[in-house]
């Protein structure tokens, strides 16, 4: 096997354990979707969503890849935010 196609091999290795995490987030989200139906409470939090990203940038290790990083985490949010939306809808 040549060095491109096994770093492909790691990439789509990682991209599995992404997919499983990412489930694993979305499954929770739905819990918290739940809980804020139940509670009455909105689905935008904005403080949480910016802790969130400051967690982010306080976490990474690479400041090379913040500002992507944080991009995809703000998508990640918006999907958290449409799938909550979608759960308090069927009421």
């Amino acid at each position: 096997m040549n060095e491109l196609n096994k770093l492909r091999e790691q990439i789509d290795k990682i991209d599995s354990q992404i997919v499983k995490l990412l489930c694993e987030r979305f499954d929770t989200v739905k819990k918290v979707a739940e809980y804020k139906k139940a509670h009455t409470i909105e689905i935008l939090q904005k403080s949480r969503e910016t802790e969130i990203l400051n967690k982010i940038t306080e976490n990474i290790d690479s400041q090379e890849y913040l500002e992507y990083m944080l991009e995809i985490y703000k998508k990640v949010l918006e999907t958290s935010k449409s799938l909550q939306g979608g759960i308090n809808a069927d009421k």
